[in-house]
């Protein structure tokens, strides 16, 4: 039959609340205060659900009892699952299970079931609360125990991480009754601590990693819930009326609580140490805490003591490791003493790994004659560490650091086996040279081999098509620091591809088509500061437009789509030059060149993936002859490394010889070049100078956010063609031409972009002075996304007469200013 709409809707909602409730776990086991006293016994485990009926709150019902509320009772107790169902938390190994038989307790061939179990031992957990957590019958009760639920209550007590040892015997009377008494030793209780000692770390760090979280909660719970703590263990209750009847319903699971409560162990919560028994035991989470300690954050000479008294006070005292000495056996005095101080290790240090490391990056940087080798390495050889208890007669603990025998070392192995062929070879050896002897340093260092440095240079170009070619270079180190000498070579062959040639001049496509060839040699000479001198000669095709556009970049646009985005001339001499480098970020050079200028064109069709139709990019012819110039230069770079190598085959004057170095967003930066050329054309009488003065600051905002400001200003006076400034293209008045406003003997760039995570704004403002006269400042607008510090998208728009809205776009991999 059915019900009025009414009543169907109430009907309704007491199976959803039905249903909820039975989603509910168990109720809370109980907690216990830091002074021990125990709670009162918790509610009968077995307790299914109750429901009481009162009468109305106005006065009693002249319809007499409710029939309603039977069905109630009936749908909440009957329909629960048994005790034998729920699921073991305890026990969640699968492998244990199907390898463990079930328990059976036999006497004389006879089975005993125990009817009784009896705790003993507890102190500060109350007997009903264990009982209450593992499932087991209240104290007194004398309901037989079958041999799998004693295997799963001990089992359950064992696993609770609450207890030491779990001793479980079977007593029997004469009468032939047995009684299970279990003996629990209940791990430590800790009420209060401090930290004494810690320098580098905070004590709320490393008490975070001593008290672990209980099992079924973790650190974000701990800090977001504040009135729900307990809900894993509340029983559900539901208030329904029915035509002016009250009913109470309330339901707990049948099941035992599938963790201890939170509150019975010692924990951290939002900052503050809460008092309960030290999950797994104290001496267990000291060496834990300690082994974080050195293996995860690097504290390798990390030790510990600690006391907890017979209150619950615990006192430990930490020492980060400290370092007694640094010795670099196998070299002079001298020498160990300029290692020393490279690394930036002393005596009384905390010795943390990460240090290490940059200490011997600091070491190879500094002093490139040396490589470290021979060591084990830091995480290799390392002594195991536990944590000793000890109790003292009035029940106070101690806990110290205890160091076991060092593990055999793998690579020691190797070499006592003869395996380790890569010695054979010393550009493949590769040692993190650092061991600790206790709490002594040890930095395995010798001379460096020889080393031999290889590069490709897939050179593409409107002039050579694709010719591909290499770089190397040799260098010899001195063990004394004395001299050092490279020998630098390079070469590229453009190749005959794609019927590429110049119209009508068989000759000069043969011209075009020779090797490039350049080789060098240079020395250093660190006792007078000379970061290098020496001489090349070379007969190549080259570019001032270094500055501009990047070498990989421009080879890939100009095999893509035909827009190398440079100038190209034929360059055949030599140059000597030397560089001294007083500082970490000053240097001064001066340069001698004599070289012969030859003018080149583009070859026809164009070699690239794209635009084949298009007509080849054009390539400004320059002054030919033969040119004598002294190239003066002073630059400055903050970023500049230690010991860094400076210059290059393919120098310029419009180019740096510091290498680049580190992101521009992190940290504040400056670096800035100031060069002057004074030359003439050998068999004229014309001379010319030119002066550039390229200057970048880099501005942090924020980690994430940085301002750049760039200032270029280059002139001089009866310039050749190749050295003529102009404006326009990529780097240099972005959004315009390649080139667009060309012919100057002088010009003024000047760029600003903000970057914000990966996104940036940019503007660009320049202009170019030619025939006595100025142009008008042009204005270069855009965006970028930056993958990297040096790869990145950027998109530009002009900003004069010829605006359009479709800007110019390019995939960038290396930046020049």
């Amino acid at each position: 039959m059915l019900l009025p709409l009414h009543m169907n809707r109430i009907v309704l909602c007491l199976c959803f609340v039905s249903l909820a409730a039975f989603a509910q776990p168990a109720g809370d086991a109980g907690t216990f205060p830091p002074d021990a006293g125990a709670l009162s016994p918790p509610s009968e485990p077995g307790t299914r659900s109750r429901a009481e009926m009162p009468g109305d709150d106005d006065g009693p019902d002249d319809d007499g009892p409710d029939d309603d509320a039977p069905d109630a009772k009936a749908s909440a107790g009957e329909g629960a699952p048994s005790r034998d169902a729920c699921h073991d938390a305890f026990d969640e190994d699968s492998a244990t299970a199907s390898v463990l038989s079930p328990l059976r307790l036999d006497v004389d061939g006879k089975a005993l079931a125990p009817t009784g179990l009896e705790l003993v031992g507890l102190q500060h957990l109350a007997d009903a609360q264990v009982r209450s957590l593992v499932g087991a019958p209240a104290a007194g009760a004398t309901h037989p125990l079958s041999p799998g639920e004693v295997q799963t209550l001990l089992r359950r007590l064992a696993r609770t991480g609450l207890f030491a040892h779990v001793d479980p015997r079977l007593r029997v009377s004469e009468q032939g009754s047995a009684l299970l008494e279990v003996t629990l030793q209940e791990h430590p209780t800790v009420t209060s601590v401090e930290v004494q000692g810690l320098q580098d770390l905070l004590p709320r760090e490393w008490l975070e990693a001593l008290f672990q979280q209980p099992p079924g909660f973790s650190q974000e719970f701990d800090e977001d819930e504040d009135d729900d703590d307990e809900r894993d263990h509340e029983e559900f209750v539901a208030k329904v009326r029915i035509h002016g009847r009250g009913a109470t319903l309330s339901v707990v699971s049948p099941c035992p609580p599938s963790h201890p409560p939170r509150e019975w162990f010692a924990r951290m919560e939002r900052g503050q140490f809460r008092p309960g028994v030290v999950l797994g035991g104290l001496d267990a989470a000291l060496e834990r805490a300690l082994k974080d300690l050195r293996d995860d954050d690097g504290y390798l000479l990390a030790t510990l003591s600690a006391t907890l008294s017979p209150e619950g006070v615990l006192l430990v005292k930490m020492d980060e490791g400290r370092l007694e000495a640094v010795d670099v056996p196998g070299v002079e005095p001298e020498m160990a003493a300029r290692v020393r101080e490279a690394l930036g290790l002393s005596p009384g240090d905390v010795f943390l790994r990460s240090d290490a490391y940059r200490a011997v990056e600091r070491l190879e940087s500094q002093l490139r004659f040396l490589r470290t080798v021979d060591g084990e390495g830091l995480r290799e050889g390392r002594p195991d560490v536990r944590v000793v208890e000890e109790r003292e007669a009035q029940g106070t603990r101690s806990y110290r650091t205890q160091e076991q025998e060092s593990r055999a070392s793998r690579r020691r192995e190797r070499k006592e086996s003869g395996s380790d062929w890569r010695g054979l070879f010393s550009w493949n050896e590769r040692g993190e040279g650092l061991t600790l002897e206790g709490r002594r340093l040890v930095v395995h260092v010798r001379p460096r081999r020889p080393d031999l440095s290889l590069e490709l240079l897939p050179v593409h170009t409107q002039v050579t098509g694709f010719a591909p070619g290499l770089a190397a270079g040799l260098r010899f180190w001195d063990p004394k620091d004395r001299v050092h000498a490279t020998l630098d070579a390079a070469f590229f062959v453009p190749l005959r591809l794609g019927g590429q040639r110049l119209p009508d001049d068989p000759e000069g496509t043969r011209r075009q088509r020779r090797v490039n060839l350049l080789g060098g040699a240079k020395l250093q000479v660190p006792a007078l500061a000379l970061a290098e001198v020496g001489a090349q000669v070379h007969d190549f095709t080259d570019t001032l437009d270094r500055w501009r556009m990047g070498d990989i970049d421009s080879y890939v646009y100009s095999f893509l789509l035909n827009r190398p985005d440079r100038d190209y001339f034929r360059r055949k001499g030599f140059a000597a030059f030397a560089t001294w480098r007083w500082s970490r970020s000053w240097l001064a050079g001066a340069e001698f060149r004599g070289d012969t200028y030859e003018s080149l064109q583009a070859f026809t069709p164009p070699l690239s993936l794209f635009r084949r139709d298009s007509p080849a990019f054009p390539n400004a012819p320059v002054s030919e002859g033969r040119f004598h110039s002294v190239v003066l230069r002073a630059e400055y770079d903050s970023k500049a490394k230690t010991g860094s190598p400076v210059g290059s085959l393919f120098r310029t004057p419009e180019t740096s010889l510091f290498p680049r170095e580190g992101d521009r967003t992190r940290e504040p930066a400056l670096r800035g070049l100031v060069t002057l050329e004074v030359g003439q054309q050998v068999g004229a009488d014309t001379r010319f100078w030119k002066l550039v003065g390229d200057t970048v600051l880099d501005l942090p905002v924020t980690w994430h956010s940085g301002l750049s400001v760039r200032l270029r200003i280059a002139g001089g006076e009866d310039l050749p063609l190749q050295k003529q400034e102009a404006l326009g293209g990529w780097s240099s008045l972005r959004g315009f031409g390649f080139k667009d406003f060309r012919g100057g003997d002088a010009s003024v760039l000047g760029s600003a972009e903000y970057r914000w995570h990966g996104f940036g704004l940019f503007a660009d403002l320049g202009a170019v002075h030619a025939a006595s006269d100025w142009t008008d400042p042009r204005l270069g607008l855009g965006a970028s996304f930056h993958f990297s510090d040096a790869v990145r998208v950027e998109a530009a728009w002009r900003t004069d007469e010829k605006a359009r809205a479709t800007p110019e776009a390019r995939l960038f991999f290396v930046r020049t200013f």
